[in-house]
């Protein structure tokens, strides 16, 4: 996203007289030198102002100061200024009051997310040495570290993405408190843990990240099921940035008993979908190592298998980890790029109504024989539907007898 937009609601609130700035992870992104993905906005506007200001906004959290600002057709998170007070629930304070802009940043949690940006001057207002720890490569809390972990248990959880996804370091204080608090992420919802772990693994440097919640303890409180091996870490280390999230879980559980990778999603409150293709995933993995003993129809079959360049991905990261040959992997390659998608799921040759006409009742014997069929076509061995009447008349008479 380009910044007009979000300088333009800068400059509408500046306009009504009140101090506003860019802020966050954006100005972070900026001092970095890379386009941020969104725009935060933080203002000495009330929210009641906000809202009076713009005509198109949502008040997803006007109690905390914050309003969602539609302009120019972009979504903006406009909040005012704030401290916070206890945080009783571990994620949200029991009250706020709103303040100024350096008390604002105050409450926020690493200093790399503490900067704040004036774009009509074109200058970052720094209070907490935020500038030093991008040039120094570190995540460190504002602050205490506890104190900010305290008042909201996820942000053990967002240093090491943090650290991950930067390729940043965790400031020796920061990491103590992590470490010393990993046992606390289960204060947090799944939910939140879930869209965490998940941007970890698709956002960048995936093993990397797991490494580091491995030797911070937080793996064995999020993902007690799963082994971190070497092995595996040389699979996340493959992973690119952007990949689907599903595929992704796929890849992080692929070495994971079944009936633990179903434990987990179901925990992790994934979609239904995404349950389904983790454990497809999961499921069939062994079978590449079986693919060239299978027939012709049980491969096409194989292929049919929802989202199957997943699979296919799934089994080479795994053998370029184990140092394979991939051979099997490469077999199937050339199989499924060899048959089209009508040769791998073409159009039954005949159907139930068929068999009825055949005087065949409908029952468990359907199935047996609509298979059969089917095989016999996906060989090749049957190409029409005279054939294949013919075929039944041949192997099971033309009665239900």
């Amino acid at each position: 996203m380009k910044p007009d937009a979000a300088i333009a609601v800068v400059r509408e609130l500046r306009g009504h007289g009140h101090e506003t700035y860019l802020v966050g992870g954006c100005v972070r992104d900026m001092v970095m030198g890379i386009e941020p993905a969104d725009y935060d906005v933080a203002t000495s506007a009330l929210p009641e102002q906000i809202m009076k200001i713009f005509p198109r906004t949502e008040g997803i959290g006007a109690q905390f100061g914050v309003v969602l600002v539609i302009y120019q057709g972009h979504p903006f998170e406009v909040a005012t200024f704030r401290s916070d007070e206890a945080y009783i629930d571990g994620r949200r304070p029991s009250r706020v009051v709103f303040t100024d802009a350096k008390q604002d940043v105050l409450r926020r949690d690493f200093t790399i997310n503490g900067l704040l940006y004036d774009p009509i001057e074109k200058r970052v207002i720094d209070f907490v040495h935020g500038q030093e720890d991008i040039q120094a490569k570190l995540v460190r809390a504002i602050g205490d570290p506890r104190a900010r972990f305290e008042e909201d248990k996820l942000r053990v959880l967002r240093a090491v993405r943090f650290g991950a996804k930067l390729g940043y370091t965790i400031e020796p204080a920061t990491w103590e408190a992590v470490r010393a608090m990993a046992s606390s992420i289960h204060q947090v919802s799944s939910e939140r843990i879930r869209k965490e772990l998940l941007r970890i693994l698709t956002e960048g440097q995936a093993a990397r990240g797991f490494h580091m919640l491995e030797s911070s303890g937080l793996r064995a409180e999020i993902l007690p099921e799963i082994e971190f091996t070497d092995h595996l870490q040389r699979c996340l280390a493959m992973l690119q940035p952007g990949i689907e999230r599903d595929f992704a879980m796929g890849v992080l559980l692929h070495e994971t008993p079944l009936s633990q990778v179903r434990d987990v999603v179901e925990r992790l409150k994934f979609s239904r979908a995404e349950m389904h293709h983790i454990v497809a995933l999961v499921e069939n993995f062994p079978q590449f190592y079986k693919v060239r003993k299978m027939s012709i129809s049980s491969l096409k079959r194989f292929f049919r298998l929802v989202r199957f360049e997943n699979h296919l991905e799934l089994a080479r990261l795994h053998g370029v980890a184990a140092g394979e040959k991939l051979e099997e992997y490469g077999y199937a390659c050339r199989k499924h790029q060899e048959w089209t998608e009508a040769d791998i799921a073409p159009k039954p040759l005949i159907s139930g109504e068929d068999l009825i006409a055949l005087g065949f009742e409908p029952g468990p014997r359907f199935k047996e024989i609509l298979t059969r069929v089917e095989d016999e076509q996906l060989e090749g061995q049957l190409v029409d539907h005279t054939q294949a009447l013919h075929f039944v008349r041949r192997h099971y008479g033309d009665s239900k007898s």
